[in-house]
C-alpha cells in the first residue's frame, strides 16, 4: 500500500556508488514520457505511443501493449500528449495512476476505474519501499504570441477534424512535478515548463542528480529551460518533450541552444540528449560510467 504523509521541504541525498545508482534504467518514450525500471519495479511518466500518429518525429514503434509490465503510471498533467494512452496503458498492464483530480475526470470518462486512481495535490511525499517520490505542482507553460502565430497557419494548412477530435476534452489542470529518490539517487521530472527559477528554489527543488525539463511550449524555451536548470542546479540535466510528437501541431526543438546556455550559467553540470527508447543508466547520464 502507497503511504502519503505531508511534505514541507525536499533535502537532497548525495549519489551512492555506481552499482547502487545503476539499479535503476531509464528509457526516453518520447514527449514527457519515460519507462523508468528501479530494483524490478516498471514505472511509466506521461506514456505517450498509439496516439503519437505516423508523421511524429522521431519514430516511436512502441505501443500501450509493450508497457505491460508496468505497475504504476504517474502524469504530469491532462494535456492529451500526456494522457491520450493512459487507459490503454492501464488495461493492458493493471497498474495504478498517479495524478490531479482534473487528469483523473478524464480517465475516468475514458473508462479508468475509480480504484485504479490516487489523486494528487502536490507536497505528498509517496513510500513505496524501493523508492520515494515526492510532489509539487506548478502551472502550464503559456503559449506565446509568437509561437501560436507560427503554429496556426500550419495547422490551418493541414486541417483534419479527427486531429481536433484527438487533443480536445482533455484540460490540463495543474502540473504536478514528480521528484523521485531512487535509494540515494535522486530525479526531478517536469511535464511542462510552468515554473519560474525564483519558485523552484522557495519552493525547494534544488540540488537533484538528475533534473529533466521539457522544452516545448514557448519561442524562448531553450533560454527559459536554462535559466530555471541553473536555479535547480543538478548535478546532469536531460531535456525533453523537443520531438515533433503531433504535426502539425507540434514541432521540433532546437537544442544546441539550450546546451550552450546551460554550459554558460552552470559548466559543472553534465548534459545527456536521449535517443527514443535506448535504454541508458544514470553512470551514462552523470558522465561517470567507465
Amino acid at each position: 500500500m502507497t503511504i502519503i504523509i505531508s511534505w514541507v521541504k525536499v533535502i537532497p541525498s548525495p549519489v551512492a556508488g555506481g552499482k547502487v545508482k545503476d539499479q535503476t534504467t531509464f528509457q526516453w518514450l518520447g514527449t514527457a514520457g519515460f519507462r523508468i525500471c528501479h530494483q524490478g519495479t516498471v514505472l511509466l511518466i506521461d506514456p505517450y505511443l498509439d496516439s503519437r500518429g505516423e508523421q511524429a518525429r522521431p519514430v516511436q514503434p512502441l505501443r500501450a501493449r509493450d508497457m505491460a509490465d508496468a505497475s504504476k503510471v504517474f502524469l504530469t498533467h491532462g494535456h492529451f500528449d500526456h494522457i491520450a494512452d493512459v487507459p490503454a496503458v492501464v488495461e493492458g498492464s493493471g497498474a495504478d495512476v498517479y495524478c490531479s483530480a482534473v487528469a483523473a475526470e478524464t480517465l475516468e470518462r475514458r473508462g479508468v476505474a475509480p480504484s485504479k486512481i490516487e489523486r494528487l495535490e502536490g507536497g505528498e511525499a509517496l513510500d513505496f519501499g524501493s523508492f520515494q517520490v515526492r510532489t509539487f505542482t506548478s502551472e502550464h507553460i503559456v503559449f506565446d504570441a509568437r509561437l501560436i502565430m507560427r503554429t496556426v497557419p500550419r495547422v490551418l494548412k493541414n486541417f483534419d477534424r479527427d486531429l481536433l477530435k484527438q487533443i480536445s476534452g482533455m484540460p490540463p489542470g495543474p502540473v504536478l512535478i514528480y521528484w523521485f529518490d531512487f535509494g540515494g539517487l535522486s530525479v526531478v521530472h517536469m511535464g511542462s515548463l510552468g515554473l519560474v527559477p525564483e519558485e523552484a528554489v522557495q519552493m525547494g527543488i534544488v540540488g537533484p542528480d538528475i533534473f529533466m525539463p521539457p522544452l516545448q511550449g514557448h519561442s524562448h524555451i531553450c533560454s527559459m529551460a536554462a535559466r530555471l536548470t541553473a536555479a535547480v542546479h543538478p548535478r546532469a540535466v536531460l531535456p525533453q518533450h523537443q520531438d515533433d510528437f503531433f504535426p502539425p501541431v507540434s514541432q521540433s526543438v532546437e537544442l544546441l541552444p539550450f546546451k550552450a546556455m546551460v554550459a554558460k550559467l552552470l559548466p559543472e553540470c553534465a548534459y545527456y540528449e536521449p535517443e527514443i527508447n535506448r535504454e541508458f543508466t544514470a553512470s551514462e547520464i552523470l558522465g561517470t560510467s567507465n
